[in-house]
């Protein structure tokens, strides 16, 4: 597969005065100001800006092995068959007579994992973990470790910064299963590195028959061990799909549940059902917060339907949601306290009380992740202007989404790109949900594996 790649090395270095006479151009050689990213097995081409003839050049030290150099014009072009760590080349000689020099800086990352078709030229990927049981969501701890909670099991795993399963789960959690039912969503506390505290949203059964209500919990972290349970939240609607189920936690370390219409979109609209709402509660012990639109009610904003994804941006503390439609109404919000999503209004308008829509596909496309690309730290190799984007994950699709966003809220988009695409393999490639690592590396959960995307460095 080609690969589309910008010119790289520094601006090449004029060691003979120009020539005279006629405005003729002197000769010239250029890789261009960014590196040469590439990946085993894929094939590139690219060449120097040049203004020259009869060249005479030759490349220091050897280019990666499967990289042929055209010593007549600069060109590279070939397929890389080892990896090789970011490397400055030197392109030197004579060029009508005169001496030309340029740098070429070159990495070769390794070679996609099967499972991913294309993902954007510059990065790589490689599999993390290989999971035995279906998950739905999964937390990154600030010492890399991931905690991915299990649909049907409900069971929560650990699996370590190399690779390895917890031979014991975390915590276990009696689910009840079948449609949207299991353990849903999870989330690690904002201060976990000093509270350790493990959070997750669970349908369980609720007496006899079918009967079923969902519950927010909570852990301690003991070494890898979930001690000290809490039922935080007991008694949230649920059904047989629709369950919502995604935390997060907002600029002011509340903890923010997403709580599906049960199947039943005037429940949505209802004031007294927290069905079809984003909840808000104190993370400490449950409670209302002072602060919510109503002091009585942790209903933080309504009239929605499956809200599978939230993610808060780490500069605006905006609240950005993704809500699943019943066929062409998939949409990326800006969540705000106290706004109607107009699911399940009967005709109704609501003005300035409107929640606003970011984006509507006319497709389905199931979103199911959302996490923001913080800014770029000193020695970050990811572009500037993949700071602060948006990533988003869509199961229908197997694809990963590059959202550039801007403005005070950072609620304009830009440009919509496909960052990743997975290879149709049943639904063994379906992605769940994402999120970037410590080390700002993004990880995405499917229903079989974790994958982890670096820049190639």
């Amino acid at each position: 597969m080609s690969a589309r790649i910008a010119g790289a090395g520094v601006l090449a270095v004029l060691l003979a005065a120009c020539g005279s006479g006629g405005g003729a151009v002197a000769p010239q050689l250029d890789y261009g100001s960014e590196p040469q990213l590439l990946r085993v097995g894929e094939s590139v081409a690219f060449a120097p800006q040049a203004v020259f003839a009869g060249a005479a050049l030759q490349v220091r030290p050897d280019l990666p092995a499967g990289l042929v150099f055209d010593a007549a014009t600069g060109a590279v072009s070939g397929a890389p068959t080892e990896v090789v760590p970011r490397n400055t080349y030197t392109v030197d000689g004579t060029v009508e007579g005169r001496m030309l020099q340029a740098t070429l800086d070159l990495a070769v990352g390794v070679a996609l994992p099967a499972e991913i078709a294309v993902l954007e030229p510059g990065y790589t990927a490689e599999r993390v973990a290989v999971l035995a049981q279906p998950p739905a969501k999964f937390a990154i701890a600030p010492d890399g470790r991931l905690f991915v909670g299990e649909l049907l099991t409900g069971s929560i795993r650990v699996i370590g910064v190399d690779g390895t399963l917890q031979a014991q789960p975390f915590a276990q959690v009696s689910v009840a299963n079948g449609g949207h039912r299991g353990l849903l969503g999870i989330a690690l506390s904002p201060d976990f590195a000093n509270d350790a505290r493990v959070f997750a949203m669970a349908v369980v059964p609720d007496g006899p028959g079918d009967a079923v209500r969902a519950q927010v919990l909570r852990w301690i972290d003991g070494g890898g061990t979930g001690t000290d349970l809490v039922v935080l939240v007991d008694g949230l609607p649920a059904s047989g799909i629709n369950n919502g189920g995604a935390l997060a936690f907002d600029a002011d370390g509340m903890l923010l549940v997403s709580v599906g219409d049960n199947e039943d979109p005037f429940r949505a609209q209802d004031d007294q059902d927290l069905a079809g709402k984003i909840l808000r509660f104190d993370p400490e012990d449950g409670s209302v917060p002072a602060d919510n639109p109503d002091p009585l009610s942790p209903v933080f904003c309504k009239g929605l339907r499956n809200v599978f994804a939230l993610a808060c941006h780490p500069a605006t503390g905006g609240l950005f949601g993704a809500d699943n439609g019943p066929a062409t109404d998939d949409e990326l919000l800006l969540l705000q306290g106290g706004r109607n999503y107009e699911w399940g209004a009967n005709g109704e308008t609501f003005g300035a009380l409107t929640g606003p829509v970011l984006r509507h596909w006319p497709d389905v496309v199931v979103p199911t992740g959302l996490a923001f690309r913080g800014p770029v730290s000193v020695g970050d190799r990811w572009p500037a202007a993949h700071a602060s984007s948006l990533f988003g994950s869509f199961y229908d699709e197997e694809i990963v989404e590059r959202f550039a966003v801007s403005g005070a809220a950072a609620t304009d988009i830009d440009d919509e790109s496909v960052f990743l695409r997975f290879a149709i393999q049943s639904n063994q490639n379906k992605p769940l949900d994402l999120q970037f690592d410590p080390e700002g590396r993004l990880l995405v959960l499917t229903q079989t594996a974790i994958f982890r995307i670096a820049r190639i460095d």
